[in-house]
């Protein structure tokens, strides 16, 4: 009965009440829905994004409906502009409790075909930008009692996609990053996990679809591809791993990866 009591005053109040994340790439897919799930469950949100237009809409969204937000437009890839937004999150909400390191690009390139070009771009965003944020938010949370960093991985760096090799790379690059920080910091209060999507359906495949020219059902049973769950995830299912990561819901997980795919890895 008191075990009862306690989930329903954690509902009614929210599972993040008087918690403060920041979160990177925000303005859309995964991250927005991150954004909006985490404020309609009581946090304070400064969230980054390089796409201004965006991430300025979402915020006045936000902010329409009552809620503070902080929106920075900044690119994640370099260090001070990484450290910059973590600490302005920090200025403006007084503390630190959750990073939620999202941001990532993909490129369709085999090995040969990448060029070093390439593959400094997409380390220095879909892995550099992830170490940047948690050196800034790191020592934040150690003042705040601890906290929670949540990576976005993918069950790519599990099984390899097509012509992904340089994502597929990164992704890998992101479960020994999270399982190196969980235990580095695991005695200041600090827990490190990662959620591995497997086919989301986002904005940046909608335009996939309509450059294609395929009809979006036909686009969304292709990338499925051969999934136990038959159809793609959606930015909301993902949010809400993250969430359940960020919550003390999830108080004796640290270093562990949480599969969103659908099933695929279990085939």
């Amino acid at each position: 009965m008191i075990g009862e009591c306690s989930l329903i005053f954690r509902c009614i109040l929210g599972r993040l009440k008087e918690k403060v994340a920041v979160i990177t790439g925000g303005a859309s897919g995964i991250g927005e829905a991150t954004v909006k799930l985490f404020i309609d469950e009581g946090a304070k949100v400064a969230f980054s994004d390089q796409d201004s237009q965006r991430g300025m809409a979402l915020s006045k969204e936000i902010k329409s409906n009552g809620s503070d937000v902080l929106f920075v437009n900044a690119k994640m890839e370099f260090e001070d502009q990484a450290m910059s937004f973590v600490k302005r999150g920090v200025d403006h909400f007084g503390k630190l409790d959750i990073l939620v390191n999202n941001v990532a690009i993909s490129l369709f390139q085999t090995v040969v075909e990448a060029s070093q070009e390439s593959w400094d771009r997409i380390l220095g965003v879909n892995v550099k930008s992830y170490a940047f944020c948690a050196k800034a938010a790191i020592p934040l949370m150690i003042k705040s009692g601890g906290g929670s960093i949540i990576n976005v991985a993918s069950n790519n760096a599990f099984i390899a996609g097509i012509n992904t090799v340089q994502y597929d790379t990164t992704k890998s690059a992101i479960t020994g990053l999270t399982r190196g920080m969980a235990r580095a910091h695991s005695e200041e209060g600090i827990r490190v996990n990662a959620v591995c999507p497997g086919p989301t359906f986002t904005p940046f495949h909608q335009q996939r679809a309509k450059n294609s020219g395929i009809n979006e059902e036909e686009f969304k049973k292709e990338f499925a591809g051969p999934l136990l769950m038959n159809q793609p995830g959606t930015p909301e299912e993902i949010a809400a791993c993250i969430l359940f990561l960020a919550s003390d819901e999830s108080s004796f997980v640290t270093g562990s990866f949480l599969f969103a795919d659908g099933g695929q890895t279990a085939m």
